[in-house]
């Protein structure tokens, strides 16, 4: 069903029309936005880090019609046995059984309900009351952790990397996972992360310091998409898609 759906949707694009569920209207422009931008770049791999259950691959795969290559990073051992099952009928879907960060180790995730806000970081109600702490933390496991550096030579070696995007979504991590990716950013040619507007989580990064971080290592913003809002429906947090602002020599610094 969900190939006649996408051939259906890409048929029509081609005539110059769209078919939107009214659920996905605020979506539509972010996966247009991909679209667009992957063409531009020839993205042959998206690095999909915080991949949860796999929401991010179904939004590539069914909105934003790519094809390539998607390598996903999620920690969490429940998660990762439910993400291989489902990559099992995806034969360009990488499952990577750890999370990325500034340092290798072990480290205590706090798993939450539901799952998808899991994070290193200690959620913060503060700012944000959508949740309860009764209604969230469920529990904390050790899981491995990488960085990217560590491990880009080897999945480069078995998989196209030419020309790859990076997508982060760490509930209040992807600064960790920057830092510890500092050899591979030249050759990442866009990237997207969530920055926080009304942070969730204690020690997380505001918005003006991950835009300033991301900028001073070359990226400029070609587009931000609301994450959430809440009551009062400020915004939470966005979806920033940045653009590899310098050349790119990807066999320089992947391998």
């Amino acid at each position: 069903m969900n190939v006649l759906k996408r051939g259906a949707r890409k048929f029509l694009r081609g005539l110059g029309y769209e078919v939107v569920p009214t659920a996905f209207l605020e979506h539509h422009a972010f996966a247009r936005h991909l679209d667009t931008l992957f063409r531009q770049l020839q993205i042959d791999c998206v690095l999909d880090v915080g991949a949860n259950r796999g929401q991010y691959r179904d939004f590539l795969r069914d909105r934003v019609g790519f094809e390539g290559w998607i390598i996903s990073f999620e920690p969490v051992p429940r998660a990762v046995a439910l993400l291989r099952d489902r990559a099992a009928t995806d034969p360009r879907w990488l499952i990577q059984g750890y999370a990325l960060g500034s340092e290798a180790g072990r480290q205590p995730i706090n798993v939450m309900k539901p799952d998808f806000l899991s994070s290193f970081r200690t959620p913060d109600y503060s700012k944000v009351r959508l949740y309860t702490d009764r209604e969230v933390f469920d529990h904390v496991e050790s899981v491995d952790v990488r960085t990217l550096d560590s491990v880009i030579g080897e999945l480069r070696r078995s998989h196209p990397l030419n020309s790859p995007y990076l997508k982060l979504d760490t509930q209040g991590f992807d600064l960790e996972v920057i830092r510890g990716a500092s050899s591979t950013l030249p050759a990442i040619r866009a990237l997207q992360t969530e920055i926080s507007v009304r942070p969730m989580y204690e020690k997380a990064p505001s918005y003006r310091e991950m835009l300033d971080t991301m900028t001073e290592r070359g990226f400029d913003i070609t587009a931000m998409f609301p994450v959430g809002r809440d009551e009062r429906l400020r915004v939470i947090e966005f979806d920033c898609v940045m653009i590899n602002a310098g050349g790119v020599d990807s066999r320089a610094s992947m391998d």
